[in-house]
């Protein structure tokens, strides 16, 4: 029986409930990707936030946090800085003209309440040469794509990476 690769599961996740949704609703598919990488992360034993949570003083939505076992977020929602080992930015189809900038101001106010949280930015699919793409380079942080496809949202293929595994290694490893 062939292996299941698990990057390969969240894209198939993520576009079958997209297509069950009907309408496009870019919010739910930033949702649904943040959803299916959380339940994943928790599938391998790695503790994760619910979506869209706050770290006491920092003024920006994060959409997924690792805290320390012990913590106990205020209202399930807010971590106090010295909770939270890391903190991601997740997208569903990359980036757009303005993200890297706002991620980048947002990776730092999260930082400046703690510079020990590790941030870094996720993407289940960005499209392969966009000018626009967040990199480790522009961002000043990690980036993980799990895709990158080519062609029209009718007409899309992929060609997975190995960022998956790269990121899952990680966190295992802290």
């Amino acid at each position: 029986m062939p292996e299941v690769e698990p990057d390969k599961v969240l894209l198939k996740s993520v576009n079958e409930a997209r297509q069950a949704f009907g309408p496009k609703c870019m919010k739910l598919a930033g949702s649904l990707t943040v959803e299916v990488i959380r339940a994943a992360f928790e599938q391998l034993g790695i503790a994760v936030s619910v979506r869209d949570v706050f770290i006491r003083g920092v003024p920006v939505e994060i959409d997924l946090l690792v805290p320390r076992p012990v913590a106990t977020p205020k209202c399930g929602l807010i971590y106090e800085p010295l909770d939270v080992l890391a903190a991601f930015e997740v997208k569903n189809a990359g980036a757009f003209p303005g993200t890297v900038e706002a991620v980048r101001k947002s990776f730092e106010l999260i930082r400046s309440a703690n510079p020990r949280i590790y941030c870094a930015y996720v993407t289940l699919a960005e499209r392969k040469g966009y000018k626009w793409a967040a990199t480790t380079e522009n961002l000043g942080a990690d980036v993980y794509t799990l895709f990158w496809h080519n062609g029209s949202i009718k007409h899309r293929s992929y060609e997975k990476t190995s960022d998956w595994d790269r990121l899952t290694k990680k966190l295992l490893r802290n």
